[in-house]
C-alpha cells in the first residue's frame, strides 16, 4: 500500500495505516509534512509545545523525548494506534516507511489516497510541516 498524506488527517490516515499493518500489509506513506491536524491552530501548537518542555528538573536527558520531524511525528501517532504489546508493536511497525517529500526510488511510484481520511474544508486546520517548524525541528 502505497500512501500520499498530502491533505489527509492524520489521526485518521494513521488508524487506517495500523488496521492494514495488522492485517500483514506493508505500507508506505509519503509527504508526511502535508498531513493535516484538524483544530484550532494556537490549541495544537501549545499541546506540541508542553509535551516538548516537559521534562525532568533533575536532569533533563532522563525526560520523555518527542519528535520535531514530521516524519517520525507521524510514525508516532501510528505506534500508538497498535496493540500495547512490544513485540507485537515492534514487528508489525517494521512494516511501515514514511518519508518527507517523495525519495527518489519512488517517483515512478502511484499513490493513493485512503478512502473516509480526506480534509472536508470546514474546520481550522495545521500541517505537521508547520507545527514542527514552530517546534524548531529541522531536517
Amino acid at each position: 500500500m502505497n500512501v500520499d498524506a498530502s491533505n489527509l488527517v492524520a489521526g485518521r490516515l494513521s488508524s487506517k495505516v495500523a488496521k492494514s499493518m495488522i492485517n500483514g500489509e506493508t505500507v508506505v506513506i509519503v509527504n508526511a509534512e502535508n498531513a493535516i491536524l484538524v483544530g484550532r491552530r494556537e490549541e495544537i501548537v501549545a499541546k506540541y509545545k508542553k509535551r516538548i518542555d516537559a521534562r525532568v528538573l533533575s536532569n533533563p536527558h532522563f525526560g520523555p523525548k518527542y519528535e520535531r520531524i514530521p516524519s517520525r511525528m507521524l510514525k508516532r501517532m501510528i505506534k500508538g494506534m497498535l496493540p500495547n504489546r512490544k513485540k507485537t508493536a515492534e514487528r508489525i511497525m517494521k512494516q511501515v516507511k514514511i518519508y518527507n517529500g517523495v525519495p527518489k526510488d519512488l517517483k515512478e511510484t502511484t499513490f493513493e489516497t485512503v478512502d473516509g481520511v480526506k480534509y472536508s474544508e470546514k474546520h481550522d486546520f495545521i500541517t505537521l510541516k508547520e507545527i514542527a517548524q514552530l517546534l524548531g525541528g529541522k531536517w
